[in-house]
C-alpha cells in the first residue's frame, strides 16, 4: 500500500510540475476531450444525478494535482501505520 501511495505522491509532484495550478477538468479534457460527457452521462444515469453536481464538480475544480496527492497521502500513512502494527 505504501509503493502505491508514493506512485500517487510521485504522480502528483509529475502533474504539479507539467500543468501547474490548472484544474482536473480542465487537464482532463486536454487529454480526451470526451471523457467527462461520458463521465457525466454514467454518472447521472446510471448513480446518483446529485452525485455529479455536489462531489465530482468541485473535485474537477480543484487543481489536478490535489486528487492524487490526497489519495497517496492517505495511502502512504495507512501502509505505514499498518507496517508498524
Amino acid at each position: 500500500m505504501r509503493l502505491i501511495g508514493l506512485g500517487l505522491l510521485l504522480l502528483a509532484a509529475g502533474l504539479f510540475a507539467i500543468f501547474g495550478g490548472d484544474p482536473l477538468g480542465a487537464v482532463l479534457f486536454r487529454l480526451d476531450p470526451g471523457i467527462l460527457n461520458l463521465a457525466q452521462a454514467v454518472v447521472q444515469r446510471y448513480l446518483l444525478p446529485v452525485l455529479w453536481d455536489d462531489v465530482l464538480l468541485p473535485v474537477l475544480e480543484a487543481p489536478s494535482w490535489v486528487v492524487p496527492a490526497i489519495m497517496g497521502g492517505a495511502m502512504t500513512l495507512f501502509g505505514w501505520m499498518r507496517a508498524r502494527g
